[in-house]
């Protein structure tokens, strides 16, 4: 009795670890951007990421500090997801290391603009063309592997279907919740392979996030503040320990 209920405290400690590392990353996703996205995203970003060096460079290691907490999610996550499936939740935490690698990428991109509007300002201006080359070569670096290229979203929605799939099957949180986060997750690729497609040319980059990307934010909010009230659903734990036992038998 006393080994079930410390293994029930172990998951409910573990389902709060996980939805308090989702929210962080989500936060610190919003906050980092909006200190550094109207510096870099300016047509002028030569001329102001310099100056601006230290909001860039803040909102930048805001951001990142999301890297981790996302990788550690999944770590938190693979003892309870392997009760269900060990192959996906091995699958969800490589997915999770790979996203890790690509905002790596793109956050070391973000920081080099700075540098290179220092070389470009220290020259006076001159040979603006030059620096505009280097410049976009950069920025296709965050528009493939960002929190807004194609790459990173492929990377990040497998993810999240095998999270929300396995969440799905073993009923750890509701089902709504699950089925929002699996349906968000394809839209979301949908959204992204059509918009680089050229599809929405109509739209803006702030309307395209808002009509595809919103809808996965949700669901991980939702998820997250499940976790950290409920947890995961008693009933499912004890069906999946029983079922261990039972094979071990």
């Amino acid at each position: 009795m006393e080994e079930r209920i410390e293994k029930m405290n172990s998951y409910r400690k573990t389902a709060t670890n996980v939805g308090v590392l989702f929210i962080f990353a989500i936060v610190m996703l919003f906050v980092g951007e909006a200190l550094y996205k109207p510096i870099l995203d300016s047509p002028d970003y030569l001329d102001n990421a310099y100056p601006n060096k230290t909001v860039v460079i803040i909102g930048v290691l805001l951001e990142f500090t999301g890297v981790p907490a996302v990788v550690l999610l999944s770590l938190f996550l693979f003892p309870v997801l392997k009760r269900y499936n060990e192959a996906l939740a091995l699958g969800y935490v490589v997915f999770r290391l790979f996203e890790a690698a690509l905002l790596s990428v793109a956050y070391i991109s973000k920081l080099l603009l700075v540098n290179l509007s220092q070389d470009y300002l220290s020259k006076g201006g001159v040979d603006a063309s030059y620096f505009q080359y280097i410049g976009s070569s950069i920025q296709s670096v965050d528009h493939w592997a960002g929190t807004q290229g194609m790459i990173y979203h492929i990377v990040f929605v497998l993810g999240s279907l095998i999270l929300y799939y396995v969440l799905f099957r073993s009923r750890l949180v509701p089902r709504f919740i699950s089925a929002w986060g699996f349906i968000a997750a394809i839209a979301l690729l949908t959204g992204s392979v059509m918009a680089n497609i050229g599809m929405f040319t109509g739209l803006s980059e702030m309307g395209l996030e808002l009509i595809f990307a919103l809808p996965i934010a949700v669901a991980e909010i939702m998820l997250s503040i499940w976790l950290i009230v409920k947890g995961f659903d008693p009933s499912a734990i004890a069906s999946s320990s029983a079922k261990t036992d039972t094979n071990e038998v």
